[in-house]
């Protein structure tokens, strides 16, 4: 069967592609086609897939998930949005706001997540109960197959990994530092990103009474991430709004202690033995919940331990890919029923 994956990173350049080969659509054609599948793959600005393509599933809202929904004649469609930001109310564009519910009712089955997002598009958008699956993003632990170890030189490290955009909270982690370091003066932040549109500002926001404790490291293969995960003494997520956090799972896979704010599916990741979770938009909660973590070490070995069960047990690349196989399968035997 022939299943066609269109996505945002197949329309980047390869060099951009090459140091940031996992992303959930790579991960699910990697996977279908290890199982025997034929995949083909392509951006949003690419021209739509030809007739031989027995499936489409387009992530993110973008030009082609428009352009798939309006077709007066097609093949199965599965759409799964990646959109930490409406169910987290965070502002949408207009073009966002006039196309998603259509893209949304159009599709034969939109891929959740999370429950939370499940629930999200069932109220918001008025969908069918089995027009929506929950399916929640798998992490390879081939990869991210590391356990904590000590910190180096006796220094404190916090990780953030992200992009440098207001949603992902970096400033709240950045206003909570100088309580951070006032209370433990070992604390070193480093700050993991993709793009740096906002590094100038963001590396001015540092540089106010933090005494050099921040660096700006930029991007990361996945190795060396896994690398800093299980070398970070705890791994903090700020972030405003997520469907289903990566760098969360990444971290519990590499057994590392995570503090991560109360968006998205975040509860459905982490409990009260495998992370913290704290309110969004609260430096004051950030800080306390790290310095916590930071001023004992069995509890942060203890909580990376279960992360690291929890994560291999529940969010693995196999249970991810089994699952859109199962809906594929289903979805193409009702298409040929109909026929």
């Amino acid at each position: 069967m022939h299943i066609h994956i269109v996505g945002g990173i197949f329309d980047k350049p390869a060099a951009y592609r090459s140091t940031h080969s996992i992303s959930p659509e790579t991960v699910l054609a990697g996977g279908l086609r290890a199982d025997g599948w034929q995949v083909t793959v392509s951006g949003h600005h690419a021209p739509l897939p030809d007739r031989s393509a027995e499936l489409v599933h387009v992530h993110h809202f973008d030009r082609a998930a428009l352009r798939v929904a309006t077709q007066p004649k097609r093949v199965p469609f599965v759409f799964t949005t990646h959109d930490p930001f409406a169910m987290n109310r965070l502002p949408v564009g207009w073009k966002r706001r006039l196309t998603d519910g259509l893209v949304l009712k159009r599709a034969d089955r939109v891929v959740a997540l999370s429950y939370r997002e499940s629930e999200f598009l069932l109220r918001r958008y008025g969908l069918a109960v089995d027009q929506v699956v929950v399916i929640p993003n798998g992490i390879d632990a081939t990869i991210f197959d590391r356990t904590a170890g000590p910190e180096r030189g006796g220094e404190l490290r916090l990780l953030f990994v992200g992009q440098l955009q207001p949603f992902k909270g970096l400033d709240y982690l950045l206003a909570a530092m100088p309580a951070i370091h006032a209370a433990e003066p070992r604390v070193k932040l480093l700050v993991v990103y993709q793009t740096d549109a906002l590094l100038d500002e963001y590396r001015r926001a540092a540089s106010l009474g933090l005494n050099g404790c921040v660096e700006f490291a930029g991007a990361k293969t996945a190795t060396e991430l896994a690398q800093l995960y299980s070398s970070a003494a705890v791994v903090v997520s700020p972030s405003l709004g997520e469907c289903l956090s990566s760098v969360v799972l990444e971290a519990m896979c590499c057994g590392a202690a995570v503090v991560a704010t109360d968006v998205g599916g975040i509860r459905e990741q982490l409990d009260q033995a495998t992370g913290v979770i704290v309110p969004p938009r609260d430096s004051a909660a950030l800080a306390q919940a790290i310095i916590r973590l930071l001023a004992d070490g069995d509890l942060r070995s203890a909580m990376g331990a279960a992360a690291r069960r929890k994560a291999r047990a529940e969010f693995s690349v196999r249970k991810m890919i089994d699952r859109h196989v199962w809906l594929y399968e289903e979805l193409l035997g009702a298409d040929e029923r109909a026929a």
